[in-house]
């Protein structure tokens, strides 16, 4: 009964309960930031991935990117904050790389995977969403060589960055919009000047924030709230009853 006990415990401390995915040290907190506040708030357990190191960026030093991304991780009460260390604008759907994204989500065994929505303007996210839907066969392969048990999430959910497609889900993070921005700014690199200050070229607004701001007031709209984030799923989601939906008002 012990052991039985003891292994559940080292179970509970090597999985998590949802896995998010981005194409580099940003894109979660840019893309889910309100999300994943919300988590930290309900106790529920997660993890972040990063594809790459974002080192091909106009602002910043990789090392600087590193350290803002696991400081933001340990603001948020993140499990862990990986790096898969792929080439930053080299993200490419190849089946060296699903193997890589699957054993990752072997691994950590969560309910639900969330990434980057796979049509974006940005061929890394856009790559990193294409894995993240690819690598879900080689997840539950028993015939693997890797080392990890097979696994099947519950789902995948997709967020949206640049692009805009009809969205399946809308999360209300009105109530902690202001504590996503400043998850925002402790990637200071890229985020504590407009795009004038940093001396590049805008692309849309000025601002980067003024943007993400105006993208997520768009996307609460869409449920009658002052700010969402919005979300897709490409299968329909597993229901065993309509009292499973949230609440509805």
């Amino acid at each position: 009964m012990a052991d039985a006990k003891q292994n559940q415990l080292q179970n509970d401390e090597t999985r998590v309960d949802i896995l998010l995915f981005g194409a580099h040290p940003d894109d979660v907190e840019w893309g889910a930031g309100g999300t994943v506040l919300k988590l930290q708030a309900s106790g529920t357990s997660f993890g972040i991935v990063d594809l790459t190191r974002g080192e091909m960026g106009s602002r910043g030093t990789t090392e600087e990117r590193d350290k803002e991304a696991q400081d933001a991780a340990f603001s948020v009460g993140a499990r862990f904050r990986e790096n898969l260390n792929l080439p930053d604008c080299g993200v490419i759907d190849s089946v060296e790389n699903r193997k890589k994204i699957a054993s990752v989500i072997r691994r950590w065994r969560p309910k639900m995977v969330l990434a980057p929505y796979w049509t974006d303007r940005h061929p890394d996210h856009a790559a990193t969403g294409n894995l993240i839907r690819n690598a879900a066969i080689y997840c539950t392969l028993k015939k693997s060589n890797d080392p990890n048990p097979p696994h099947k999430s519950s789902a995948y959910l997709y967020y949206l960055l640049h692009h805009f497609t009809q969205p399946g889900m809308v999360v209300d993070i009105s109530e902690v919009y202001d504590r996503k921005l400043e998850l925002l700014r402790m990637h200071a690199s890229q985020f504590s000047k407009t795009a004038e200050g940093f001396g590049v070229v805008p692309v849309g607004m000025n601002d980067y924030l003024f943007g993400l701001e105006s993208r997520d007031r768009f996307f609460g709209s869409l449920i009658g709230v002052h700010h969402g984030e919005a979300f897709v799923s490409e299968a329909p989601l597993r229901l065993g009853s309509i009292s499973d939906l949230p609440s509805l008002r």
